[in-house]
């Protein structure tokens, strides 16, 4: 009778265990990035438009369950001579604090130029180290202090999301590199100004804004994204001659999938309308809704381009 009691009783323990498992994706809400596009025209003379976007982000926090905050870049418009609009457009990201995890890549109007020399003063001044320092998932930034790295939580799984800056140099490349060696195997996500263009409908084939030292989009794929399996993301802004969207699913070396994104409506009406875009993670259902909103306009954009389903296997990818 004993042995016939332990029998059942390891037999019913290994059957909650299986079902734990198997059920454990089944009790994971859905969790959402959103990806800021290029602001700049928004803090130089539409402020509005840039208030709108983070005020929306900070009442919906909970409705949408955003774990993460992008900026891909061009945060103002003259990087190197307006404060004012450094102003606004810290004004606009803060509100976020204490909120959500948020991070911001430099841009190439980002920069304040000393002669030839790109030296990003202002972008770490007021988005560098320093005013982040506080913050728990803030954990650190490139040698020349313009990358950074943050982590957030999203369905019970940990996440890495760079910040490069602009045309990402070859020593941001080997501090990216170094630093995965300490997160081995964890989900990371690269947000850059400059990788895709909505022309081309491709990667970059030139180094855009820092031609001397920079890569283009193409050799960062070559240098970084296909030989590190653990980046499954690239989200980037800038180019907008063309609708502004792109997306496209490149294989790395492992042959799995690696999803690239632009995102950037600074050329429609008024600088963009406010218009940005969301991820939804659904780990239950194996997908990522995309979806495109505007606060300003209270209007999500439903063509292909701007609404989609991206399938993944969460369980067989992480």
């Amino acid at each position: 009778m004993k042995n016939n009691f332990l029998a059942s009783t390891a037999i019913s323990c290994f059957l909650a265990v299986v079902l734990t498992i198997g059920c454990s994706h089944q009790k994971v809400p859905p969790f959402t990035i959103v990806v800021l596009p290029d602001t700049q025209n928004y803090s130089e003379r539409l402020p509005q438009y840039f208030h709108d976007q983070t005020q929306w982000i900070s009442q919906n926090v909970k409705g949408l369950n955003i774990s993460f905050v992008s900026h891909v870049g061009d945060i103002v418009q003259r990087g190197d001579q307006v404060i004012e609009e450094w102003l606004v457009a810290k004004k606009a990201m803060f509100r976020l604090n204490h909120l959500v995890p948020w991070g911001v890549a430099i841009g190439n109007h980002d920069y304040d130029l000393d002669g030839t020399h790109q030296n990003g003063e202002m972008f770490k001044k007021y988005f560098g180290r320093k005013p982040f320092e506080k913050a728990s998932w803030f954990q650190g930034v490139s040698p020349d202090g313009l990358s950074s790295f943050q982590t957030f939580n999203g369905g019970n799984q940990e996440f890495i999301i760079f910040h490069l800056e602009t045309d990402v140099p070859d020593d941001t490349i080997q501090w990216v590199k170094s630093t995965l060696k300490k997160y081995p195997d964890i989900p990371t996500i690269l947000s850059t100004h400059i990788y895709l263009n909505d022309v081309s409908q491709s990667r970059d084939t030139k180094a855009y804004w820092q031609k001397d030292v920079g890569n283009s989009g193409e050799q960062v794929w070559q240098k970084l994204i296909r030989n590190t399996p653990q980046i499954f993301m690239v989200l980037c802004g800038h180019w907008s001659h063309a609708g502004g969207e792109w997306f496209q699913i490149s294989l790395n070396d492992k042959g799995q999938e690696v999803f690239e994104m632009l995102v950037d409506y600074q050329s429609r009406e008024n600088g963009g309308n406010g218009w940005l875009r969301y991820l939804t993670f659904d780990i239950r259902s194996n997908k990522i809704q995309v979806k495109s909103y505007s606060p300003s306009l209270d209007k999500f954009e439903e063509d292909a381009n701007s609404d989609f389903v991206i399938p993944l296997n969460f369980d067989e990818r992480f």
